[in-house]
């Protein structure tokens, strides 16, 4: 039952794709907003998909069907010819075969894939791309009496697709750690609930923002222009004689922008943003590990107790290992580890240590280990290291202790202890 309701989510985000083209063009045509044309759309377009769904079943056990029904599906184009029963014109007609076009794709991949594939986040960056260009239209070339009204649905919609959006990633993000962990029978991180709803918050929270306070946001970010114009046109006078001024409205309110510019100044606007782009490449690892951390500290919040909060001074896989500087710090460590290795007297802590310090051997010989290779996948990498029976008891025993709270015994610590011997 959850899986279909994540399917259909996942379904009704990426038909909300195309939502803003039809909806501009519909309102270009007609002069109007209704939400019974949008139904009437959208409507059809259900029943194309639901075709386009049923077509998989048989191309499934003919491959050689899907040539033949993709064709079929490039022709649904002719329904948009039934936007003429509700007075549209050649505008209705080719935005609505876009739809249907579309909304048949989506109905086989429906068929052929899960819900976390079935909306690639490439087609949320092409919609946030859509959703600005209709925005400026509704603002710009509808009719005066609507385009208030269109552009706030065209900016709740994109507030409804972003809550969408991050519902799915989180949601494929567990389905993927769930596959990851089906062959052991082991359970999800205990974090990993709290990590979903704080990332679902993050996306939320932003989408509210940018809704309410786009009119505000939008002044400041003319005015910022504006200023950095002026900055730039006054650097540019001291090379230059020619006049240059910038008009705003009234009370600091939006205004129309005229000035003379020389060549110079195109230039100095030029280095800004080439100043700005450098600066963003250079201090790109810090921004992305100052969201990511932000993300975690909501995480944090929201999971309650880590599950490794009482034992914070040791992990169980390799990290950041891409530099010869990390390997060598990463090298070191292994000492630091076998020392408290045979100092624990924890039955618990003493096999992770050990497990730890097998890891460390299979990278040393196997590159192809990862930080994200499940316990069946580190014992597959270290079968020709330590033999595949030793090293598939070694994991078992692992990820009991790991993942099901379970108390090595003598054996099991005995047969660590030989593995982390490097003679």
């Amino acid at each position: 039952m959850k899986g279909t309701i994540l399917k259909g989510l996942a379904a009704a985000a990426f038909a909300a794709v195309v939502f803003p083209f039809i909806f501009s063009c519909d309102i270009n045509t007609y002069g109007n907003i209704s939400a019974l044309r949008l139904l009437y759309y959208y409507g059809i377009g259900a029943l194309v998909s639901l075709l386009g769904f049923m077509t998989t079943f048989p191309a499934k056990k003919h491959p050689r069907l899907r040539i033949p029904f993709r064709i079929l599906g490039v022709l649904t184009w002719g329904v948009g010819f039934l936007s003429l029963f509700i007075d549209g014109d050649g505008v209705t007609v080719f935005a609505f075969g876009v739809l249907c076009v579309f909304m048949y794709f989506l109905g086989e991949r429906a068929g052929y894939k899960n819900f976390a594939d079935m909306f690639p986040l490439s087609s949320f960056a092409f919609y946030i791309a859509l959703t600005v260009g209709c925005y400026i239209f509704a603002r710009v070339a509808a009719e005066e009496a609507i385009n208030e009204a269109a552009a706030d649905i065209i900016v709740a919609a994109f507030a409804a697709e972003f809550v969408a959006a991050a519902l799915l990633v989180n949601q494929s993000g567990i389905f993927e750690r769930a596959n990851m962990r089906r062959e052991t029978r082991t359970a999800l991180p205990k974090g990993l609930a709290g990590y979903n709803a704080a990332l679902i918050l993050g996306f939320t929270i932003t989408a509210l923002v940018l809704l309410v306070f786009r009119k505000p946001l939008a002044w400041l970010l003319e005015q910022l222009g504006i200023l950095a114009m002026r900055v730039s046109m006054f650097i540019a006078s001291l090379f230059t004689a020619e006049y240059m001024e910038i008009q705003t409205g009234e009370q600091g309110e939006p205004g129309q922008m005229s000035y003379t510019q020389s060549g110079l100044t195109y230039i100095f606007e030029a280095l800004v943003v080439v100043i700005l782009i450098i600066i963003a490449v250079i201090y790109r690892e810090k921004i992305i590990k100052g969201i990511k951390a932000f993300f975690a500290f909501l995480g944090n919040l929201f999971s309650g107790h880590p599950e490794e909060s009482e034992h914070p001074d040791f992990i169980d896989v390799f990290e950041n290992y891409g530099s010869k500087h990390r390997r060598r710090a990463l090298s070191d460590n292994i000492y630091a580890v076998r020392r408290r290795y045979a100092a624990e007297k924890d039955p618990v802590k003493k096999y992770r240590y050990g497990y730890r310090i097998v890891l460390f051997r299979i990278h040393a010989v196997n590159q192809r280990l990862t930080p994200a290779d499940t316990v069946s996948v580190q014992a597959e990498r270290g079968a020709d290291l330590f033999g595949r029976e030793r090293m598939s008891q070694a994991a078992a025993a692992y990820d009991g202790v790991r993942y099901g709270d379970a108390v090595p015994d003598a054996a099991q610590l005995g047969l660590i202890d030989q593995m982390t011997d490097s003679k």
